[in-house]
C-alpha cells in the first residue's frame, strides 16, 4: 500500500468564503436588495442568525482557530481512504474583532515538536494522524503556549467544489508549473500570467511542490502555502463581485458541507458578517521561521527561538512583540559618525532591534521608509522617538520574502543634519 500526500489548501479558503459570502449577501438584504425566489428555508435562517452577530459571541475580542487540512491516502486497488492521515497543512487563523483584522500563522508541517500525550518527540504533522484533533490541538498549544479556541478541518475536495461553484476564479500564475503524478491523481500544468482558472487547475496550482524535472522558483512547501494564500484570497475577491443570487443556497451550501468544526453553523455565520468587510490589506500572513535538520533518518523541520514573538505578534496583537521583530536600519546621511550611535541606542533601549548600514548620501532632513508595519503609525512613532515628529514617512506596500511571506516589518531611517540640530 503507499500513502500518496495531497497537499491541502481548502481549510482557510472554503471557510472564508463561506463567511465572506454570507456577510455579503446578508448585507444585499439588508439594504434593500431583492430576495432570489427559490431560496433554501435554512439559508434564509441563517441570514436572520447573523443580523446580530456579536449577541453570538458576547464579550470575545479575538479568536483563534486551528486550521487543519488532511491528506488522503489512496490503497493499491486506488481507493482514498484517511485513515491514520496526517495534517498536510496547519494554520492558526487568529480573528481581532475590535480591529477587524485577521493573522495566519503557519507552523510548517516538519516542525519536530513533542506530540501532546506521548513522550516522544515527532513532525507536527504526526499529532493528527495518531489523536484526531484534540490531539493536534493540544500540540500546537504546547507549542505556541496558545490553546485554539476551536477547530476547523477539511480536505482538498472542498477547494475544488468552492472554486466551480464560484464559476472559477482569476490568479496571477508567477512561474511555469508542470507536474504529473497518476498515482497521487494530480497533473498540474500552468503558464505564467494572470488567468482564470477552475476547480481542478485551482487544486493543481495550490498543490504543486515541484516539476517533473529540474528545480524551480515554485518548489517546496513554503511557496505552496504562499499560493494557498494567493487562491484565498482570489477566492474572496471573487465572492465580492457575485451577482448571481438565486445560487446562495447552493454556493452556501458547497462550502459548510465540506467543513467538520466545533463551532456551530450559527457561529460560522455570524463570524461572516462580524468580518464582512476585511479586505487583503487587513490580512497578515507568515510562518514559523526555522531551518531543515534531520533526526535519525527523517528529514525535520526544526523552529528558531523567535517563535515566542511571532505569537505575540499575529496571535495576541502584542505592539511589544512587533517592536522587537521591526528591523530599524540606520542610515548616516550626515558626516557626524556620532549621530548613527545615539539614534542606535536610543531605539534600542526601547525594543527595537536595530541594523546600522552605511551610505553615500548626504541629506540634510531624516526621513523614514517604512517597509511594513502593522500599525500605520508605526514609522512616525520611530521618527517621533527620535525627537522628529515631523520627519517625513514613505510607506511602501507590505514586501513579502522570496518565498511569499510577509517579512518582520522594516524600517529605514535615513539620518540628516536635521537630527543633530534636534538633540541640541
Amino acid at each position: 500500500m503507499k500513502a500518496i500526500s495531497k497537499i491541502i489548501f481548502a481549510l482557510l479558503a472554503v471557510v472564508c468564503c463561506a463567511v465572506a459570502f454570507i456577510g455579503i449577501y446578508a448585507m444585499h438584504i439588508l439594504h434593500g436588495g431583492k430576495q432570489p425566489s427559490g431560496m433554501h428555508t435554512s439559508v434564509l435562517t441563517d441570514i436572520n442568525a447573523v443580523a446580530d452577530p456579536r449577541k453570538v459571541f458576547p464579550n470575545v475580542h479575538r479568536m483563534n482557530i486551528l486550521c487543519m487540512g488532511i491528506d488522503d491516502n489512496w490503497t493499491d486497488s486506488d481507493v482514498v481512504f484517511t485513515h491514520n492521515a496526517r495534517t498536510d497543512t496547519l494554520f492558526m487563523l487568529s480573528l481581532d474583532f475590535d480591529k477587524q483584522k485577521a493573522c495566519m500563522l503557519s507552523i510548517p508541517r516538519d516542525s519536530y515538536v513533542p506530540i501532546a500525550g506521548t513522550e516522544k518527540k515527532d513532525k507536527i504533522n504526526a499529532a493528527y494522524a495518531t489523536g484526531g484533533p484534540a490531539r493536534c490541538e493540544y500540540t500546537v498549544r504546547d507549542l505556541l503556549g496558545v490553546m485554539p479556541d476551536h477547530y476547523i478541518l477539511l480536505n482538498i475536495d472542498a477547494t475544488k467544489h468552492m472554486v466551480d461553484a464560484l464559476g472559477g476564479v482569476d490568479v496571477n500564475v508567477e512561474h511555469a508549473m508542470d507536474y504529473d503524478d497518476n498515482w497521487g491523481h494530480l497533473h498540474v500544468h500552468l503558464r505564467p500570467g494572470l488567468q482564470h482558472l477552475n476547480g481542478d487547475q485551482a487544486v493543481a496550482f495550490a498543490r504543486f511542490r515541484h516539476p517533473n524535472h529540474g528545480t524551480t522558483y515554485e518548489d517546496g512547501d513554503e511557496r505552496r502555502i504562499y499560493r494557498q494564500h494567493v487562491l484565498m484570497r482570489a477566492m474572496i475577491d471573487e465572492i465580492k463581485q457575485w451577482q448571481s443570487w438565486d445560487k446562495i443556497g447552493f454556493l452556501v451550501n458547497t462550502a459548510l458541507e465540506n467543513v467538520r468544526t466545533d463551532m456551530s453553523r450559527d457561529q460560522l455565520l455570524a463570524l461572516a458578517n462580524i468580518f464582512k468587510t476585511v479586505s487583503q490589506e487587513d490580512i497578515t500572513a507568515a510562518s514559523l521561521t526555522g531551518q531543515d535538520s534531520m533526526a535519525g533518518n527523517a528529514s525535520v523541520f526544526l523552529l528558531d527561538d523567535n517563535t515566542p514573538l511571532y505569537v505575540r505578534w499575529l496571535l495576541q496583537g502584542d505592539d511589544s512583540a512587533e517592536r522587537e521583530l521591526t528591523a530599524v536600519i540606520i542610515k548616516n546621511g550626515t558626516s557626524n559618525s556620532q549621530l548613527m550611535t545615539t539614534a542606535f541606542d536610543t531605539l534600542s533601549s526601547v525594543g527595537y532591534h536595530v541594523v546600522q548600514e552605511p551610505s553615500s548620501v548626504s541629506v540634510a532632513q531624516t526621513s523614514v521608509i517604512d517597509s511594513g508595519v502593522p500599525d500605520l503609525h508605526g514609522a512616525a512613532q520611530i521618527a517621533a522617538c527620535l525627537g522628529l515628529p515631523n520627519a517625513p514617512v514613505v510607506r511602501k506596500p507590505v514586501q513579502t520574502n522570496h518565498r511569499g511571506w510577509a517579512r518582520p516589518p522594516t524600517v529605514t531611517v535615513m539620518l540628516g543634519s536635521d537630527f543633530a540640530t534636534a538633540r541640541q
